[in-house]
């Protein structure tokens, strides 16, 4: 029970991670058509009136700094619990603890997205709502293609040096 929730923890964590690296215009976050940084992309794209960028604008600075920190805290919490998987792969305490670590860091930065979502909900129309929405579901969609390629592609591999 307690490895199957460690698990779906830590592919949770990935998948978070992952999503949140390509929305937030964070370097390789590069959106799915190629126009640039997800944000970047999907805030080019809203037609925002001056007002609002102004308003989104403070938000976005506004968060910057606590964001960044979390960002930091994922990849620290990441780059120790690689290490573990480098040096002790078999210490199943250690891993559980630096899985359990991502998790946390990653639950944070969650909740700190969502404050950030929800503020920027505030000052989209309802229109815009639905067209950021249909940007990010096609990110997600060309994600999850990338991914299937990339799981065939190993599939195949261990299918061939299993014959």
């Amino acid at each position: 029970m307690m490895r199957r929730r460690l698990t779906l923890a830590t592919a949770l964590c990935a998948m978070l991670l992952l999503v949140t690296a390509a929305w937030s215009g964070a370097p390789g976050g590069d959106g799915p058509a190629g126009k640039g940084p997800g944000l970047m992309r999907m805030l080019s794209e809203l037609d925002l009136s001056a007002a609002q960028k102004r308003e989104v604008a403070g938000i976005l600075k506004a968060n910057r700094d606590n964001t960044k920190a979390l960002r930091d805290s994922v990849k620290s919490a990441r780059d120790a619990l690689r290490g573990v998987l480098a040096k002790t792969p078999g210490d199943e305490a250690a891993v559980r603890a630096g899985a359990k670590a991502v998790a946390e860091a990653a639950v944070e930065l969650a909740v700190a997205r969502g404050r950030v979502k929800a503020a920027m909900d505030a000052v989209l129309t309802p229109e815009q709502r639905t067209k950021r929405d249909a940007l990010r579901e096609e990110l997600r969609d060309k994600w999850k293609a990338r991914r299937l390629e990339r799981q065939g592609e190993l599939d195949a591999w261990i299918e061939s040096n299993l014959s």
